[in-house]
């Protein structure tokens, strides 16, 4: 499970990598345009889903000690792969 959950960080490392920079700078990347917006969708609506999270799980997050900066940075970027191990503790 744990080589699951640590592949699953990377391919969503890669995707938030390749969002940003197509964010950023679109000629950087061979992507074609309806490519490109296929994942600004994707992206926006992680975004939302991984806020969602932040908002719903917030309070037990902080019950557990993990409610800091950091852990909204982590919410964001990986969502329940990230705070589902914490309330398993």
């Amino acid at each position: 499970m744990k080589i699951f959950i640590t592949l699953n960080k990377y391919l969503l490392a890669g995707f938030w990598l390749v969002f940003v920079t197509l964010l950023l700078a679109p000629d950087l990347l061979p992507i074609s345009a309806e490519s490109s917006q296929w994942i600004n969708w994707i992206g926006i609506l992680l975004l939302v889903v991984h806020l969602l999270e932040f908002f719903i799980k917030r309070n037990i997050l902080k019950v557990r000690g993990h409610s800091g900066v950091m852990n909204f940075v982590l919410v964001m970027l990986f969502g329940i792969i990230y705070w589902k191990p914490l309330l398993e503790e």
